[in-house]
């Protein structure tokens, strides 16, 4: 009888690539419809005869809507059927959609993006959760890597399809895009799922239970390092196409391939970042943080000649989407089972909120009258405060792993430099 090798995958490992292959997919949705309304702005402010300024408020009220909403959903539904939640919640976000397309006026546009940012925020949680469950531990951080690589793709592809949608019909026919593809992906991905509660009726920790791991020094760590990892990024990146035009000296045309050339740096990241993630988590949070602040240092620094500027940009979205991988492995390492869609949906917002926090310090730097190639200095500076939270997170797990070590030589093993330990087995 012939034995699957490395050159005959087996059955399992077909399922586990298809099944990867559609998270990626549903990943590439959410992030499509969500960062589309960048290319849409213009068209909508028109329409719905509104300010462009007024009409970036759908940008923050989705950003503010999955940092505030997120954990509240978790939290409610904590007891709900994986698989009916997940129907449930890619329906919503298909409506909110919807809802969009035929808004009247721009009220009701807005509230269309609310729903659609409700669902997302309960969403990828869901998706990352998956992704660990149906691959073995040692495999965890590649398999996160493919679910967060769709947000990448959806920024070489998505925003660009999706702008030239609208520009070619209407903005409306894009909402429109993005809600059939949800529901074409609603019935394979809520397949996935198994048809379990998250949390049973018998769990005597219930929501106190969830709520605990949000104590966890090391989950609170991992969001920090999160948080401050996308503040960093935003700070340079919400402002990057004057700093391309203004400062580095390309025509507004080159802005749109040098963005695309940023998210292939960001697919780059991604898939290295996963790579480094299964080799060790805590190293590839270092790693990659580290590489972020330097590839924005050196932005700064070169931001008035082209060709190595070019050169720190595809480094800059290599670096910020290898962090992606590290921190969200190792918050599945550390929250345990029962909680850890509360504390990835909490890492959500963590994002989100340093999202926000990056636009207002970039703002902060260009109103005090410091040139534009700053905001990647001032970025290069956030990240040092994430790299010395994961530089500290690495001393103190290899105390603890010393300390361990004549107790449970494996365990510490096991534990040395972040790799991947079953959440059952790190629940506290």
């Amino acid at each position: 009888m012939q034995t699957s090798d490395h050159r005959t995958p087996s059955r399992s490992d077909r399922a586990t690539s298809w099944a990867l292959a559609v998270l990626t997919l549903c990943s590439f949705t959410l992030g499509t419809g969500e960062i589309m309304i960048a290319g849409l702005l213009p068209g909508i402010a028109s329409d719905a005869d509104v300010s462009l300024s007024t009409a970036g408020l759908l940008v923050s009220s989705f950003a503010m809507t999955v940092v505030l909403g997120g954990p509240v959903l978790a939290l409610t539904t904590g007891r709900a059927r994986r698989r009916r939640l997940l129907g449930a919640l890619m329906a919503c976000y298909a409506v909110g959609n919807i809802l969009s397309a035929v808004a009247p006026s721009f009220l009701p546009l807005a509230a269309g993006r609310i729903v659609a940012a409700l669902a997302h925020s309960a969403l990828m949680p869901l998706f990352f959760g998956i992704a660990a469950d149906i691959v073995p531990p040692e495999r965890r951080g590649s398999a996160v890597a493919r679910v967060s690589l769709g947000f990448s793709l959806a920024m070489i592809a998505g925003l660009p399809i999706g702008t030239a949608l609208g520009q070619w019909l209407d903005w409306r026919a894009t909402f429109w895009a993005v809600a059939v593809l949800t529901l074409a992906v609603t019935v394979p991905v809520a397949a996935l799922a198994p048809d379990t509660p998250g949390l049973s009726p018998e769990d005597d920790r219930g929501r106190l239970g969830e709520l605990r791991v949000l104590g966890d020094r090391r989950v609170q760590v991992v969001t920090g390092i999160t948080a401050l990892a996308a503040a960093a990024s935003f700070t340079a990146y919400t402002y990057v196409t004057p700093l391309l035009t203004g400062t580095v000296g390309f025509s507004e045309s080159a802005v749109t391939v040098l963005l695309l050339l940023f998210g292939v740096g960001g697919t780059v990241g991604n898939l290295v970042g996963g790579r480094l993630t299964d080799r060790s988590v805590l190293g590839a949070v270092s790693v990659s943080v580290a590489a972020l602040g330097a590839s924005l240092l050196l932005l700064g620094a070169t931001a008035s000649v082209k060709v190595p500027a070019v050169a720190f940009l595809f480094l800059f979205g290599a670096a910020y989407y290898a962090v992606i991988p590290a921190v969200n492995t190792r918050l599945l390492d550390v929250a345990s089972k029962q909680a850890r869609t509360l504390a990835l949906t909490v890492q959500s917002s963590a994002f989100n909120l340093g999202t926000a926090v990056g636009g207002w310090l970039g703002g902060r730097v260009i109103a005090a009258g410091a040139g534009m190639r700053w905001l990647p200095v001032a970025g290069a500076a956030v990240a040092a405060l994430a790299l010395a939270l994961a530089l500290g997170e690495t001393a103190g797990e290899r105390r603890r792993t010393a300390a361990a070590a004549p107790a449970s030589p494996t365990a510490a093993a096991d534990e040395e430099g972040g790799a991947h330990a079953a959440p059952e087995a790190v629940s506290r």
